[in-house]
């Protein structure tokens, strides 16, 4: 039942239908008109045969007598009588026929009798016309008649050949396209072969792809919506649950540092300074991605700040091994205002790539800050001597949720990217050509 239903719902199937119907109905028309045509051209005949025999009785000066009528019927095996302008006719024409060409005026039109025979009636002089009668011929041509057999012949063979065309150019792409459509909308779905095509069904395969990409993309959007309300809920609990003792423990820290210490006590204070700024800049991360707020900006030179985040940063570097370098490329003062920008925003940006930095680095190695300043960006560029960005890394490495380490939430250079994107900037991943990791920021140069 499935199949036959299937069958004939099919374009396919429908179509053959549509074909047979169109050489049956043909094939059928097309014998028609060659019968038509065969009657014309007897007809044609016949007129030729009367014009040539009334031109030669007309040439010759033949008496206009039954005899002559006579004789010439016998000779072209058809009834002939000579009518004069009374109307009357020679001997042996049928009553029935005689009333209706009595009067019948001359012309090259064929007449149909009473009785089924037809006539043609043409002048010959002043004084006379000529009467051809003839039995009404009988039509020779039928389905095994060569020129039907031919005709059919072509126009079955036309017929394969335009039902063929129309099938591989419609009918088997739009067949192709129906099939595929069952995982079409899965993410990992390959590309429809019909958008290449200039045509309706090019554009038909363009547009469903088109549709999935926005389908797909509307699903990534809404689940990644899903996953912010979530993390906004845990942020927002934690940042309160963190926030207070983070505060209690700054403030006892910063009462410990008037008094008068040791110097190793004062390296382990300014150590755990170090460590609750860091905690302190995690939670305000997660804080940013539960409620994102816009930057307020301010004019600012951005040297001073990577200097101030690298020195905040120096424990951990001389932990890991790391040595940092800051190079400047550029004219002017560089404590010169160089954008516009929250300082401290900007700032958790710069230390999420320079952690990131390091840990890709755990053996130790080298990380280059170069500042490069023209008419119209600034350049920040950060290059560790690291193993460098995979290849999923390059192409998804700024999602939520993405990382590649142990123990990464993947949450850092997604924070980082929707800073630098709410300065007007961008911030991309690459890797060194000699080896290791490349982020580079732009953000626009400050105009006065």
């Amino acid at each position: 039942m499935n199949f036959s239903r299937r069958w004939h719902q099919s374009l396919a199937a429908r179509y053959g239908v549509v074909m047979v119907v169109f050489v049956a109905m043909g094939s059928l028309l097309l014998v028609a008109w060659l019968r038509y045509q065969q009657q014309e051209e007897m007809q044609r005949l016949f007129v030729t045969v009367a014009q040539n025999d009334v031109d030669f009785v007309m040439r010759l000066n033949l008496p206009r007598s039954p005899k002559l009528a006579d004789d010439l019927s016998q000779l072209l095996r058809m009834n002939i009588h000579f009518r004069n302008r009374l109307g009357q006719a020679g001997p042996g024409l049928r009553q029935e026929e005689a009333r209706m060409l009595m009067d019948a005026p001359t012309s090259l039109e064929v007449l149909q009798l009473p009785t089924g025979r037809q006539a043609l009636v043409l002048p010959v002089d002043e004084q006379h016309d000529m009467i051809f009668i003839r039995d009404a011929p009988a039509l020779t041509l039928s389905l095994w008649h060569p020129a039907t057999r031919y005709s059919l012949i072509a126009f079955w063979l036309f017929s394969a050949l335009f039902a063929w065309v129309i099938g591989r150019q419609v009918v088997e792409p739009v067949g192709r396209l129906t099939r595929r459509l069952g995982g079409f909308f899965s993410p990992q779905a390959r590309a429809l072969p019909e958008t290449k095509r200039a045509d309706e069904i090019g554009e038909l395969a363009r547009a469903l792809t088109q549709t999935r990409d926005d389908l797909l993309s509307e699903r990534e959007r809404r689940a990644q919506s899903e996953r912010l309300a979530l993390l906004g809920r845990v942020a927002t609990g934690l940042a309160h649950e963190i926030k207070n003792p983070l505060a209690s423990i700054q403030l006892h820290a910063q009462l410990i540092e008037s008094v008068d210490l040791d110097d190793e006590s004062q390296t382990s204070l300014r150590h755990l300074l170090a460590e609750v700024r860091v905690i302190e800049g995690l939670v305000n991360q997660w804080l940013y991605l539960a409620r994102p707020a816009s930057p307020k900006k301010q004019p600012l030179s951005l040297l001073p700040l990577l200097q101030e985040t690298v020195q905040m940063l120096q424990p951990q570097a001389e932990h890991t091994g790391t040595n940092i370098q800051l190079i400047h490329e550029g004219e002017g003062n560089s404590t010169a205002p160089d954008t516009l920008g929250d300082r401290l925003r900007l700032q958790q940006v710069f230390r999420n790539i320079i952690l990131n930095a390091m840990q890709a680095m755990p053996g130790g190695g080298r990380l280059e800050i170069t500042l490069k300043t023209d008419p119209s960006w600034v350049t920040l560029t950060f290059d560790d001597r690291g193993p460098g960005f995979s290849a999923a890394a390059l192409d998804q490495g700024v999602e939520l949720f993405f990382s590649e380490k142990e123990g990464g939430m993947g949450v850092g250079l997604n924070v980082a990217r929707e800073i630098i994107s709410a300065h007007g900037g961008q911030m991309t991943l690459k890797n060194h050509p000699k080896g290791g990791a490349r982020v580079e920021i732009t953000l626009p140069m400050i105009t006065f």
